[in-house]
């Protein structure tokens, strides 16, 4: 039985990491000044599965839920460990898409858009 146990504890550590360096899910954005925030569900891309995309999944505190369903990002590459890069963001408060780039820490996924070497962005929190 005790071997039981630490094989199953031992599965279960290698594969946490895994869980951890993976984007995929339901991830909430930042709240805005007027309160509202958006789940966006982090996908592979449909026309691409290599690719990473983004996608409204739901809207909170907003009258705006005709963006349900809406690219939030879209075809962006891996770059390099745990980096996105290559695709495009569309700002939903300026309505424009930027140049997108995509960082997934321990605990957070930061989401950029990009003017040449000028970027902003958001750190969302994992719901799922």
């Amino acid at each position: 039985m005790k071997h039981i146990i630490s094989a199953a504890l031992a599965a279960l550590a290698l594969a946490t990491p895994a869980f951890a360096n993976e984007p995929y899910g339901i991830w909430q954005t930042k709240t805005d000044r007027t309160g509202a925030y958006l789940h966006v569900r982090v996908h592979p891309c449909d026309n691409n599965a290599v690719l990473l995309c983004g996608t409204v999944h739901q809207t909170f505190n907003t009258p705006h839920t005709e963006i349900v369903g809406r690219p939030i990002f879209w075809d962006l590459q891996a770059t390099k460990g745990n980096e996105w890069g290559g695709g495009t963001v569309w700002d939903a408060e300026s309505d424009k898409n930027f140049d997108a780039k995509v960082i997934l820490g321990s605990t957070r996924l930061r989401v950029e858009g990009c003017v040449g070497f000028l970027c902003d962005g958001q750190n969302w929190s994992r719901i799922q």
